[in-house]
């Protein structure tokens, strides 16, 4: 913990021990008054006779005093210590009010002692240390609250709109890969607001460089970003992503140069989840092969109104094994639930409340009548989908990969394809984008290929640039979110 966090933690520890012994005082001071608030419930001592022949019964304005200084105390002592545990929450303004009541409490309780009337209830000697040492408490507690107000400041706190609209027109923001963002139809206003904007299609690191050499931002989708870019990029202060996944950004080195990376989840889970059910229902209604077939001429052939050589199948009953329950998974679930399917779930972890059955990787791709994989690609999912599980599948079976290219091994389902271990799959990635000309995967039968659009639909990029913008703009504000480490 860094020199300065010590401080300010040890000034809140000192402020709440001093605020807790007066409070711990003033309440056993009050456990030996309590029944001199009553006299008549007891024979009073020689002493109390005397002392009240002199002053009198304390007043009700006493009596009020003393209860609101006890009720304030205690709720300042729990506040106090919760500004301790929870730095962040606040607590100590709280505590303070507390303590400055309590404070003007003590004061019109002292001025009466001082004119006799509260004798009869305090020891003055020890009220007088109690009140010290609230004080004491308060003043620390001052300190804290300095310190605190600062640090926020210093780690993001809002910026005056003035300065916040002078650093956007001095902002230059590089909007790499925009070819992979729109054809023509999609409005970057939001970005243009915040800087001024030089746009690029796909270009080599050497030309980011180039390009990027004094740019503040650079906004990318699959441009990768490494740290010899960032060297050369003095000025480089954001990086924001067209894109959930950041594989393609260096965060640690990002990190060491105090770049913030940010991210774009969940813009486009229904677009996918679309594109899923596209696959699904184009197998099982073999759309595909009767639109060419009747294209063909073949229904022009027939003798019958009517013909199906191609199977044709319900998706009511069927098992789809989903690995992978994030956004877009629930998603996947959802809409197959309305189709009446059976849905089990691998994920690597629990989630709360989840509705179906939680399954191994093994077990989830054995009952699958369809599975569809929507995790991230780590180590630990590289090459999920792989010889020794698709040989774990029924022979009717369809996978489905809208996640990542190398999630899948591209060789051992081509040969699952090719051998009839299972009946088909669709991918939307490959392992090398754009695909190759020798790529496995190319002209295998019973397999739907599309070139990573699950992502694309209209709505889903539109959303994509407002959110990207917003992260952005956030950023610019002071309070950066969907920030990756």
């Amino acid at each position: 913990m860094k020199r300065k966090q010590i401080t300010v933690r040890a000034a809140a520890v000192i402020s709440a021990l001093c605020y807790t012994f007066s409070t711990v005082m003033y309440y056993l001071m009050n456990i030996g008054s309590i029944f001199k608030l009553l006299p008549s419930k007891r024979n009073l001592t020689e002493e109390e006779t005397l002392l009240i022949k002199e002053t009198g019964y304390p007043d009700w304005k006493s009596y009020l005093l003393t209860y609101f200084l006890m009720l304030f105390l205690l709720i300042g002592l729990i506040a106090i210590w919760f500004a301790v545990v929870n730095p962040k929450k606040r607590g100590s303004t709280v505590a303070m009010l507390c303590q400055l009541l309590c404070l003007g409490f003590m004061a019109l309780l002292y001025k009466d002692m001082r004119d006799g009337k509260s004798k009869f209830l305090y020891d003055e000697k020890r009220f007088i240390v109690i009140a010290a040492l609230l004080l004491l408490s308060f003043l620390i507690l001052i300190v804290y609250a300095i310190i605190m107000f600062r640090r926020d400041g210093e780690k993001g706190g809002q910026k005056p709109l003035e300065k916040i609209n002078e650093e956007r027109r001095n902002t230059k923001i590089s909007l790499l890969d925009l070819c992979t963002l729109t054809v023509g139809d999609i409005d970057f206003s939001p970005i243009e607001k915040l800087g001024t904007v030089e746009y690029h299609d796909i270009l080599t690191k050497e030309e980011i460089i180039e390009k990027c050499a004094d740019s503040d931002v650079i906004l990318c989708n699959k441009a990768v970003i490494d740290e010899d870019i960032m060297a050369a990029c003095p000025k480089l202060k954001y990086i924001g992503l067209f894109a959930t996944g950041y594989n393609n950004i260096d965060v640690k080195a990002a990190a060491e140069r105090g770049i913030t990376v940010c991210n774009a989840p969940g813009y486009s889970t229904d677009s996918v989840a679309q594109l899923v059910f596209a696959y699904i229902l184009n197998h099982a209604v073999s759309l595909e092969k009767y639109n060419a077939s009747t294209h063909d001429g073949e229904w022009v052939k027939s003798h019958a109104f009517s013909y199906f050589p191609y199977p044709i199948s319900e998706l009511k009953g069927k098992t789809l094994s989903i690995i992978g329950y994030g956004s877009i998974g629930k998603k996947v679930a959802k809409i197959a639930d309305a189709f009446g399917m059976k849905v089990c779930v691998n994920t690597r972890t629990k989630p709360a409340g989840c509705p179906y059955p939680l399954v191994s990787v093994d077990e989830a791709f054995a009952r699958a009548d369809y599975l569809t994989v929507h995790c991230p690609l780590t180590e630990a999912t590289r090459g999920l989908i792989n010889a020794e599980r698709l040989s774990l599948m029924k022979p009717t079976a369809y996978v489905i990969n809208t996640a990542r290219g190398a999630v899948a091994d591209e060789n051992a389902l081509r040969d699952a394809l090719d051998r009839g271990v299972i009946s088909g799959a669709a991918c939307d990635v490959l392992t090398v984008e754009p695909m190759r000309e020798d790529d496995p995967l190319r002209g295998a039968e019973n397999l739907t290929l599309t070139p990573h659009i699950a992502w694309a639909s209209y709505e889903a990029r539109v959303r994509l640039i407002s959110l990207v913008a917003s992260n952005l703009r956030a950023y610019q504000n002071g309070f950066p979110v969907n920030t990756v480490k």
